[in-house]
């Protein structure tokens, strides 16, 4: 008996997670899968534009509103050899409405490349 009584209780805990558990689907608001886009900008000449990348985007909200809407940005150098070694710009990087601003100084690349994820 105790076997069987077991079982029932598995059974049901796998239920109750399974019709009330937490995932993505909660978190988008609508009870519909969340959907992410990706996008990518490559810019050859940072440095003679300032260190200023157009990535139309990027949107960004003032503090306290709409601040969890900002999609997550990361810039990519390659440095200035000839190969395919992309290294992560982390420090001194800003980002505003439709522009990325990434510090050439820190890592003086070739290339740079912004992938936005909204």
């Amino acid at each position: 008996m105790s076997r069987w009584v077991f079982y029932s209780l598995v059974v049901f805990a796998f239920l109750l997670g399974y019709f009330f558990g937490c995932g993505d689907t909660w978190l988008n608001g609508d009870g519909g899968i969340p959907t992410r886009y990706v996008y990518e900008f490559s810019e050859a000449n940072a440095t003679g534009a300032g260190g200023n990348l157009e990535c139309p985007a990027v949107t960004v909200g003032t503090a306290g509103e709409g601040g969890a809407v900002m999609p997550s940005v990361i810039v990519y150098g390659n440095g200035r050899g000839q190969n395919d070694v992309w290294r992560m710009v982390m420090d001194h990087t800003e980002i505003s409405e439709a522009q990325v601003w990434v510090d050439t100084n820190e890592y003086a690349s070739h290339y740079y490349r912004v992938v936005v994820i909204k």
